[in-house]
């Protein structure tokens, strides 16, 4: 069967390849409730790196906003609000997940090891431009020169 003429020069081949610990300049790019085992809900967001070597990987997040277990519900109401922060968002509500789509913003990464295997973190949440020199800035265009006024005895008429 013809699986079509798509160009997949500029698609990421799945898989879960962990990003370096480091500072990521990312962009929400989903959203998703999802369930745990335990029947307990929790918030997906994906985060796709917007720059650098790593350019189009996406690492996840998940906010147990909905645990039953009082403990995870405030560690994942307390990242929801570095999240709006550092969006800019009212830190203080939780919103909607239409806010935080398409938002660029700053994470912190780092690699957890449980029961042998490799896990992402994130451990802290930043507006862009506020974290370490590893991330690339796009350079800013130089901003042109005002002009001058020139005195009332130089005008033209």
């Amino acid at each position: 069967m013809n699986l079509g003429n798509n160009d997949l020069t500029n698609v990421s081949e799945f898989g879960r390849d962990l990003l370096s610990p480091g500072d990521y300049h990312v962009a929400i790019s989903n959203a998703e409730l999802k369930e745990w085992p335990s029947g307990d809900k929790y918030l997906s967001l994906w985060y796709k790196v917007q720059d650098g070597p790593r350019m189009g990987a996406v690492c996840f997040d998940s906010l147990s906003l909905w645990d039953s277990d009082p403990k995870f519900q405030n560690m994942a109401f307390s990242r929801l609000k570095s999240i709006r922060k550092a969006l800019g968002l009212n830190p203080n509500i939780p919103g909607d997940t239409d806010e935080l789509l398409g938002k660029s913003l700053t994470i912190k990464v780092s690699i957890r090891s449980k029961d042998g295997k490799d896990y992402q973190n994130i451990n802290s949440y930043k507006p862009i431009g506020t974290a370490g020199a590893s991330i690339v800035q796009p350079a800013q265009a130089p901003v042109p020169p005002q002009a001058q006024p020139q005195p009332a005895s130089q005008m033209p008429w």
